[in-house]
Formats: C-alpha cells, sequence, structure tokens
C-alpha cells in the first residue's frame, strides 16, 4: 500500500488528470443516456429481428435503385467495373504471393525484410500511460470548451465539422507529446521511434507487398464476419466518418477530411500503436504478444464489433512490417492505401446511392 500511495504521490498530476477524465467521462455517458430516452422509447416496442428485416428491406431497395442508377450512367457502370476488376486483380496477385510465402515457410527460408535493426528503447509503459492521460485530458478539456462556444461560432453544432476538428488537433497533439517524451524526456533519437528515410523505396515496396499479401486475408476475414453477422443478426453500427463522407455536400470539407484520413491519420497512428507502444509493450511481453495486443486495442479504437477481426488483422500486418523492416515507413505506407481504398470505395457507394 505505501508503494501505492508513493506512485500516486510521484505521478499526482497524471492520477489528478486521470480522475478529471473518468468524472468528465461519467458525466457524458449520463448526459447522453438522458439525450437517447426518447429513441429508445420510440424503438423500444421494435425487437432486432424486426430490425434486421427492415434494413434487409431497405438495403434491397437501395440494391434496385443502384442498379438502375449504374444501368442509366455509362461512366459510373465503367468506374464500377474497372475498380471490381482491379480488387479481383490485387487478390489474385495476393494470392500468388502467399503462395510463395508459404512455399518459402515449407522450405525454411527466412523472409529477410529487415533494413534497419530496432535497437533498445529508454520509454516504458508508464509514459504510454502519460501520453493516453494527456491525450484523453486534452481530448475533453476541447470539448467542454466547446460546449462553452458553441453559441458564439454556430459551426461548432455541425457534428461533422466538429468531429474532423477535434481529431485534426488531437492527431497533431499526439504526435507533439510523443516526440517530448522520446526526444526531451528520454534523449532519443527520432530514429528509434522508426522515423527514418532510411531505404525509403524498399520500405514502401514492402509496405506494397505486404498489404497485397495480406488482402487473400483480410478477404476471408471479412467473408467470415459477414457470415456471423448474418447468422446472429447483429446490427452493426454506422462509423461516424463513413457518415461523413457519405453525407456531408461541402466539398472543400469532404477533400480535406479526405487527405486528412488518408495520410495524417495514418502517420499519427503508426507513431503512437508501432513506433512508439508496441516498442514499449515489447520490452515486457515479446515481440507476439505486443504485436496482438497493440492490434487488439487498434481494432477496438477504430471499429464496432462486426470490424473488430479484419482491423486486427491488419494490425498484426502493420505491427510485424514494422517489426521486420524496423521503419514505419512500410507500416505508414500499408495504412495510408488501406484509408485510401476505403475513402475511394465509400465515395463509390455514395454515387451509387447504396446507403
Amino acid at each position: 500500500m505505501h508503494k501505492i500511495f508513493d506512485f500516486i504521490r510521484k505521478e499526482r498530476l497524471y492520477f489528478f488528470l486521470a480522475v478529471f477524465i473518468l468524472l468528465v467521462h461519467l458525466l457524458m455517458a449520463l448526459y447522453g443516456e438522458e439525450a437517447e430516452k426518447p429513441v429508445m422509447a420510440k424503438e423500444a416496442g421494435v425487437t432486432q429481428a424486426e430490425r434486421a428485416k427492415i434494413f434487409d428491406q431497405e438495403m434491397l431497395a437501395k440494391r434496385e435503385e443502384a442498379q438502375k442508377l449504374l444501368e442509366g450512367n455509362t461512366p459510373l457502370a465503367a468506374i464500377v467495373t474497372m475498380a471490381m476488376l482491379l480488387i479481383f486483380a490485387i487478390f489474385l496477385l495476393g494470392l500468388v504471393f502467399d503462395i510463395m510465402l508459404l512455399s518459402m515457410k515449407l522450405s525454411r527460408k527466412a523472409l529477410d525484410i529487415r533494413t534497419r535493426i530496432l535497437e533498445s528503447i529508454r520509454w516504458g509503459m508508464l509514459d504510454v500511460a502519460r501520453v493516453v492521460v494527456l491525450f484523453f485530458f486534452f481530448g475533453y478539456t476541447l470539448v467542454v470548451i466547446e460546449s462553452f462556444l458553441i453559441s458564439v461560432f454556430p459551426l461548432l453544432r455541425d457534428d461533422n465539422f466538429r468531429m474532423m476538428f477535434n481529431t485534426s488537433i488531437l492527431d497533431v497533439l499526439v504526435i507533439a507529446l510523443i516526440i517530448y517524451f522520446v526526444a526531451d524526456r528520454h534523449k532519443e533519437g527520432l530514429a528509434k521511434l522508426g522515423i527514418t528515410l532510411k531505404n525509403f523505396r524498399r520500405n514502401v515496396f514492402y509496405g506494397i507487398t505486404g498489404y497485397v499479401a495480406a488482402i487473400p486475408v483480410l478477404a476471408a476475414v471479412l467473408v467470415a464476419t459477414t457470415i456471423v453477422i448474418n447468422l446472429t443478426k447483429y446490427m452493426p453500427e454506422k462509423q461516424p466518418i463513413v457518415e461523413l463522407f457519405l453525407k456531408e455536400k461541402d466539398a472543400t470539407f469532404l477533400f480535406y477530411s479526405s487527405l486528412f484520413t488518408a495520410i495524417v491519420g495514418p502517420f499519427a497512428e503508426e507513431l503512437f500503436f508501432r513506433g512508439f507502444m508496441y516498442s514499449a509493450v515489447k520490452k515486457y511481453t515479446g515481440v507476439f504478444w505486443a504485436m496482438a495486443a497493440t492490434s487488439a486495442l487498434f481494432a477496438a479504437l477504430h471499429s464496432n464489433l462486426a470490424g473488430f477481426a479484419p482491423i486486427m488483422v491488419l494490425g498484426m500486418l502493420l505491427a510485424y512490417l514494422y517489426e521486420k523492416t524496423g521503419s514505419l515507413v512500410s507500416s505508414i505506407t500499408v495504412h495510408i492505401i488501406h484509408n485510401l481504398g476505403m475513402v475511394f470505395l465509400v465515395f463509390l457507394i455514395r454515387e451509387m446511392k447504396v446507403f
């Protein structure tokens, strides 16, 4: 008990910030429950099966509408066809890569894609916890400040604007915090985080080939997840960022959101999850469990139950590439390609009016 009190006294700033976060989170949860009561009351008489049936009927109607749209829009139909052919070609190429990798494994040939040796680091899990506490503290502080400014700046009433505005600030913040703890507190070079341009083109190539090889696996996991969802009649919640791309009408804001989602977001996330967090967890658990733990957290923070398994598989690939190459360039390349692909598909769905 004495050691616990000593730890709290030593880390009292982060302890009080954590208490603040818990209190604000509790208040927001209570406020959210009050706001959702009218909706819950309206849906109280509708069973999960009935909601699933209504959803299926709506989807069928929208698919028929999309089919009619494609029949009357030759350029859009051509884009959809080319996109499907490209996905199929990448899938086949991924299978070829997987067969080659399996052959190497069976013949006991080592896959050597290392471009830099990962060195020992000075930061640890306590530093990761500090960054997380500061991240959430500033995040909740931002929400509280916005609640007072919303009458002065009506733009803050727009959920899409507020989401991207907050995400932009917090992603820049997390980058700054990590660099501060690594470079200033522990006097480590940024190369220890995997930030290096050494063998840049090779790492980009490894990222591209690694992602292509993962496509068949991701497709299989996605199909299995879809089967489970259909069997259980689970209704996954819509992702806010997907809703933004589907419904936002401002072209400039859509361009910024796409650019941020495809480039800035992946850099910040790879810096935190792979360069910073994975390296710290690995010191205590070893490579495999560090991959599994950070990938599970990565998936949990990015998706609902329906998307957890595919995102975790992607997270394992990202951690594997970072561990094998010793550079964040390969994992950032994968992350950017994946997000660009998702943004493109969402815009395609938007044009087809499927959702």
